[in-house]
């Protein structure tokens, strides 16, 4: 009768009583053992096609997103994710004193991402812009969160706050960024976030240009 390998992976080894079957001992080894390493297939949809049965810990590489994928017992989820971003380099101004994307002059657009929540539940932020102000007043940008890939809809998970934003005082142009953790989200899940802007005093104005958003998975 045969046994199984002794690791407890699950691997068939034929004893020396079974009848010789060579094409079923090759099978019973090279199937074992390959759901034990990294599948790879064309896509999501290749891959539920042909491991129709997955079994928690299975991995499988996506060619087309070049994505790395395990089945947790109930749905493929990304591995890690991807590091995605967005820039938006065209300039304007903001009179606001609240996080917000409403604008006063010059050219605005939204500067914001979608992205897959990886199994750790947790993404480092990064966001950054050129900004000035029309005094000693400050220019702050601060990222947005929300549940979903549509940018700016969704239920919002992180508020934009002064705490995990870059901001500078002044009237001379500065460029930077702030990054921070984001955690507790839900593995697989879709999010977006966009960058949010105000100027801290009433009856200034804030300058804003070159913004950049970057989403990194954390593992």
């Amino acid at each position: 009768m045969a046994t199984t390998d002794d690791y407890g992976q699950g691997v068939s080894v034929a004893s020396l009583s079974d009848a010789p079957n060579a094409e079923a001992l090759a099978r019973n080894i090279a199937n074992a053992i390959v759901k034990q390493t990294i599948m790879r297939f064309n896509s999501a949809s290749n891959r539920n096609a042909t491991i129709t049965s997955p079994e928690e810990g299975m991995m499988a590489w996506l060619r087309d997103t070049d994505l790395l994928t395990v089945y947790t017992g109930t749905a493929w989820l990304p591995f890690l994710g991807t590091t995605v971003g967005a820039k938006a380099n065209d300039g304007y101004e903001a009179k606001a004193t609240s996080y917000t994307t409403a604008f006063t002059a010059g050219s605005y657009e939204h500067c914001g991402i979608s992205w897959v929540a990886p199994l750790s539940g947790k993404v480092k932020i990064t966001v950054g812009a050129r900004v000035q102000n029309s005094s000693t007043a400050g220019s702050l940008v601060s990222p947005e969160t929300r549940l979903g890939s549509t940018l700016g809809s969704g239920a919002v998970v992180e508020t934009p706050t002064d705490s995990i934003g870059y901001s500078h005082y002044g009237t001379t142009y500065a460029r930077g960024t702030a990054t921070h953790l984001l955690t507790g989200l839900t593995p697989g899940a879709s999010y977006n976030t966009r960058i949010l802007h105000r100027c801290s005093v009433t009856g200034e104005t804030a300058f804003f240009a070159f913004r950049e958003v970057i989403v990194e998975p954390v593992s």
